[in-house]
């Protein structure tokens, strides 16, 4: 979707600190070959701090550091891959009481966006489509957060490529101004590929009420004995080129004016092969150097890496930054975002 007049006021991040991967070799809890292959260093995880409280952590900073207030929100997204809290309870509810609710009084609505790790892209698009909707609405908060510290979840071992991390992150969206503008946002279902993260399982009764542990890698597996690698290829790469020609078309750029792309926390092999040599650009602009010491953060991937390349000075006003992610089902989805100036938190 090509996005006219929509800018980012702030972000806000909560990353809690790393455990370091050689340490988990040795305790372990990590295959040393894993290591040495994938070259991921430390993944994030949480001291105890639920989804949507990093989520609130999050928001709060990004307040602190934008020009946007509480008041000023007209709609909260709030977007997870895990289980936020108890059954049938609505986390974006408690995300938005304290972060907007408690502060102003006002009936802020509040929705859940489900699509995975890219559920980030979704919660913009649809932010940016409630925005356009009615003159009056001026910003929305996006929130994510996930803690996948779980009996269900083996953090080193229940996804190949990868290690799963904590974190919690927020975006204010603006009609206003920003420090950076929102050019594009979308999504490309490659359908050919579905069962990719399903495999075998049943869907009934869901695995996790029967405390089944999470094995991504199993249900690859038992993909590939239907699918060959050849057609997986064809079909995944086909997607990533439909996906990031239509966003940066719509953009008005091309591959050659992307200053950094982020991705999810994966192997080095992984993000070479898989997505910066399809699309022709060198692993200098990637955020590989920094993903791999955090892990793979669910939905925040992203504005993980925009917060960190704008702390670093890596990126500038003027530069485009490309966001690429993929999640189960098979999406692939991304964004493109133009520095505009300094954030003012930077100052």
């Amino acid at each position: 979707m090509k996005v006219q007049d929509i800018y980012i006021d702030s972000v806000g991040l909560y990353v809690p600190a790393t455990v370091d991967s050689a340490r988990a070799v040795a305790q372990g809890h990590y295959e040393a070959e894993a290591y040495e292959e994938t070259g991921l260093t430390g993944v994030a995880v949480s001291p105890g701090v639920s989804g949507p409280d990093m989520a609130v952590i999050a928001a709060e900073q990004a307040f602190e550091r934008g020009v946007r207030t509480r008041s000023d929100i007209d709609a909260l997204f709030h977007s997870s891959c895990f289980y936020e809290g108890p059954d049938a309870w609505c986390a974006q509810n408690y995300v938005q009481l304290q972060t907007v609710g408690r502060a102003t009084g006002r009936s802020v609505p509040a929705f859940e966006v489900r699509h995975g790790c890219n559920g980030m892209f979704d919660a913009f698009e649809l932010a940016v489509c409630y925005l356009r909707a009615a003159e009056d609405r001026e910003s929305a908060l996006v929130t994510l957060g996930d803690n996948l510290d779980s009996p269900l979840v083996d953090r080193w071992r229940s996804a190949p490529f990868q290690l799963i991390g904590d974190a919690g992150a927020a975006a204010v969206l603006s009609k206003r101004a920003g420090f950076a503008r929102l050019k594009s946002v979308g999504t490309v279902l490659v359908q050919e590929l579905e069962a990719l993260h399903r495999g075998s399982e049943p869907l009934f009764p869901p695995p996790a009420t029967t405390r089944a542990p999470l094995d991504l890698g199993k249900r690859s597996r038992d993909f590939f004995t239907t699918t060959s690698y050849a057609d997986f290829n064809r079909h995944s790469l086909e997607g990533l080129r439909t996906l990031v020609d239509r966003l940066t078309d719509e953009a008005g750029i091309t591959l050659q004016d992307v200053a950094r792309v982020s991705y999810m926390s994966v192997s080095r092999d992984f993000t070479e092969q898989r997505l910066m040599m399809p699309l022709g650009l060198g692993m200098e602009k990637s955020c590989w150097e920094y993903a791999r010491g955090v892990g793979h953060l669910a939905s925040a991937d992203h504005l993980a890496a925009l917060d960190h390349l704008l702390l670093t000075g890596a990126l500038v006003p003027g530069d485009h930054m490309l966001m690429v992610g993929l999640a189960s089902g098979l999406s692939i989805a991304g964004a493109v975002v133009e520095i505009l100036a300094t954030p003012p938190w930077l100052s």
